[in-house]
């Protein structure tokens, strides 16, 4: 169809004629130019239609051609002797992902979580530490079961301070796009005066672990009635790495 177009145009408009070529001569028609046969026209769209689709493609990355293969990670705290749910112990991972809390049940989830192996760690106050290992697979939820044995300070927090990290995340700062410049840890706690007594002066001190460093941070409070909490954050350089757990390490309190 492009063809005989170009063709009957070419055909139908009239060709220059000089004044001296007036009169008896006849004037010279341009020859038509060549037919272009349909394997021509054919082999023209597909260059066209290749070339509209690689195109677009030359900038893609990775992360634009497809999705990340995801998998969440899903489980519950259980008291080792009574074989109740812990509440609000303190679950991360390694790799790091995210830091949650259990709830009044003792389950905590992870979703959005790469495909990989983990280990998921929880803390509590009065409790030992506990970790175990699972694999997030793509589209599946891994269950992880976590049986907490009492530490010896368990029940016995008549005139003390608990505290404990309630959320935490590394903030990377990249300036130039070839790699994180800056990296600081965004860290959320929550300390609790559970016993009889004012507190007149308290601290807590926290322990973020890097590959390559362990980083210390102190947090200090003038008083705290007896059942009040104090939340707040704080946000910690860590250099140009990665956190991989951020805890509580101790308290220091002053009574009367």
């Amino acid at each position: 169809m492009v063809s005989r177009l170009r063709m009957n145009c070419t055909a139908t408009a009239a060709s220059p004629v000089s004044p001296r070529s007036r009169g008896t001569s006849t004037p010279a028609v341009p020859p038509e130019p060549a037919h272009r046969g349909p394997t021509q026209t054919s082999a023209r769209l597909a260059g066209i239609l290749l070339l509209m689709i690689c195109v677009p493609l030359i900038g893609c990355d990775d992360q634009t051609l497809g999705p990340q293969k995801q998998g969440a990670i899903r489980g519950d705290v259980l008291d080792a002797e009574s074989n109740a749910p812990v509440e609000g112990a303190n679950v991360t991972t390694s790799p790091p992902t995210q830091s949650v809390l259990t709830d009044e049940d003792g389950m905590f989830e992870f979703t959005n979580v790469e495909t990989g192996s983990y280990s998921v760690s929880v803390t509590k106050d009065g409790y030992r530490e506990r970790s175990v290992s699972v694999q997030v697979q793509e589209g599946d939820v891994s269950d992880a079961a976590i049986v907490l044995q009492r530490s010896d300070s368990f029940g016995g927090e008549d005139d003390s301070l608990t505290a404990e990290v309630t959320s935490w995340f590394n903030d990377r700062i990249n300036r130039d796009g070839s790699g994180p410049d800056s990296v600081f840890v965004e860290i959320e706690y929550r300390a609790r005066n559970p016993g009889d007594l004012l507190l007149t002066r308290y601290e807590v001190y926290f322990s973020i672990e890097a590959p390559q460093n362990t980083f210390s941070y102190e947090v200090h409070g003038d008083s705290l009635k007896t059942g009040e909490t104090d939340v707040g954050t704080f946000r910690k350089y860590v250099r140009d790495q990665d956190a991989s757990r951020a805890y509580v390490d101790g308290v220091y309190v002053e009574s009367e």
